[in-house]
């Protein structure tokens, strides 16, 4: 398999060392932005929606998909496990609208409140994150996950619903990222 050329495919802009596959699919690529030393892997669905930002150093594993068009922030240092769904927005089911996307949008009752992955942060492969959702700085999705609300930095968070299930030791991996030039928000 290939790579995509970046400079054709409409981004807002992307940082050095991007490694995008050919069979990622790039939706609103113009509200796109990625930062350096970035891998998605093949079978990627992105929608940019009301902005995607991706930091440095990132991972996004085969058979994710980021969808819901809202707005989406994957920190440095993060990483998305194969399968993983984030979704940044959604129809609501109780009774306000019509759902789906084939409806006309003065019928449907659309929210889109966004979705932060903070920086080193992990999601595991086959969970399932929704919208409105914070995962905290160096937090941890276990593989198939299902994510309602914020999670607490330096977790570890497994389940459905996730529940904390331990703490993470945040020095030794900072001063890891530090040696990569991570500077952890005040």
């Amino acid at each position: 398999m290939g790579t995509l050329a970046l400079e054709q495919v409409g981004l807002s802009s992307y940082g050095e060392d991007v490694t995008v596959y050919d069979s990622v699919r790039l939706l609103d690529a113009q509200r796109i932005t990625l930062g350096s030393h970035i891998i998605i892997d093949d079978f990627v669905l992105l929608q940019g929606g009301e902005g995607l930002l991706v930091g440095n150093h990132v991972h996004i594993a085969s058979f994710t998909s980021l969808a819901g068009g809202g707005h989406c922030r994957i920190g440095h240092f993060a990483g998305i496990a194969s399968g993983a769904r984030l979704m940044t927005g959604t129809d609501l089911a109780d009774g306000s609208g019509l759902m789906g996307p084939q409806m006309p949008s003065e019928l449907r009752s659309v929210v889109r409140p966004g979705l932060i992955v903070g920086d080193l942060a992990f999601v595991g492969a086959n969970s399932v994150v929704h919208p409105g959702v914070e995962i905290g700085q160096g937090a941890v999705v276990g593989s198939c996950s299902l994510v309602l609300h914020d999670l607490e930095p330096w977790t570890i968070n497994v389940g459905v619903p996730t529940r904390v299930l331990k703490r993470r030791p945040s020095e030794a991996m900072l001063e890891r990222a530090r040696t990569l030039g991570f500077e952890p928000a005040p």
